[in-house]
């Protein structure tokens, strides 16, 4: 694995390997790397010839909150787990690569901001998107490869680089999960032992919802507080929603693809979850093949 210093350097070496007609596979990450990350590395692995990891863990931007989220960080540790999963080029993000200074200049996704309780709001999701649409220019033509678990950047990113016509496209990857359902996360190690024990109440809340709106519920109020109900009893729930996955428009009757969002907060963690659901236009008797709603491992295809 080479370590870059520097994006133009990255850019450079990036776009020579594309010259020689090799592909390029890109994982964005602030640090503290688990499973999580490491599949999103693989399946880049796995589709193209050249793996680049863009690293911002160390960025620190005065003039934003988004960059102040803090994680124990190892990065010779990160480095060893990246450089065994495949990654080729290593890119540290530094101050100097992104933003110095306050940009002028940001998105605006008004549309994929809905104005309910827990979500981005306008300012940090424009901000994080402009940052990562920055790490995208600076890769190039590229794969992104990007986690479901945090759905609204996802679709946030996917949509940016679809709509300023980016020679780029953004993939999102389920979820990886422990055993027991909890969603891998750098949060995780924060959480007590009997926080922990607790944790797998969120999926279990959200298969159960998916599988009421499999057996006809299309009312989003009574799913969504169904998994409120359930989480409830063991932490503090900041949020429940089901919305439309692509456009994140909150729903209050079930229809089509949708996302059922969570995030619950055990002492001071919040963790975060989300699973996909799909809801036929026409109706019939219930089961996947047969018109009833189809649920999927964090995507929206097959039963689960």
């Amino acid at each position: 694995m080479r370590t870059l210093h520097g994006h133009r350097e990255a850019r450079a070496l990036l776009d020579a390997h594309r010259a020689a007609g090799r592909t390029v596979g890109m994982v964005g990450t602030s640090g503290a790397i688990h499973e999580g990350h490491l599949s999103l590395v693989e399946r880049a692995r796995r589709e193209n010839d050249v793996v680049a990891l863009f690293y911002a863990g160390v960025v620190r931007l005065d003039w934003t909150p988004v960059s102040a989220q803090v994680y124990e960080r190892d990065i010779e540790r990160d480095k060893e787990l990246l450089a065994a999963a495949g990654v080729d080029l290593f890119l540290v993000m530094r101050r100097d690569d992104l933003y110095a200074r306050r940009p002028v200049t940001f998105l605006a996704q008004s549309e994929l901001v809905p104005d309910v309780p827990g979500l981005l709001g306008h300012d940090h999701a424009s901000i994080l998107a402009t940052m990562v649409i920055s790490m995208l220019n600076i890769a190039g033509p590229c794969t992104n490869y990007s986690g479901e678990k945090d759905w609204q950047q996802l679709v946030l990113f996917r949509r940016a680089a679809q709509d300023l016509l980016l020679p780029s496209t953004v993939v999102g990857c389920p979820t990886v999960r422990e055993p027991d359902g909890v969603a891998r996360s750098s949060r995780n190690v924060r959480l007590t032992a009997s926080q922990r024990a607790a944790a797998p109440v969120i999926y279990r809340a959200l298969t159960e919802a998916a599988r009421l709106v499999h057996a006809g519920e299309r009312d989003a109020r009574a799913v969504t507080s169904l998994v409120a109900d359930r989480v409830g009893g063991v932490a503090a729930v900041d949020y429940v929603h089901a919305v439309e996955a692509d456009t994140l428009r909150p729903l209050d009757h079930l229809a089509g693809d949708v996302r059922l969002l969570v995030s619950a907060t055990f002492g001071d963690t919040p963790l975060v979850d989300n699973i996909g659901v799909t809801v036929p236009a026409q109706t019939g008797r219930v089961g996947a093949a047969d018109g009833g709603a189809s649920t999927g491992n964090d995507t929206t295809k097959g039963v689960e």
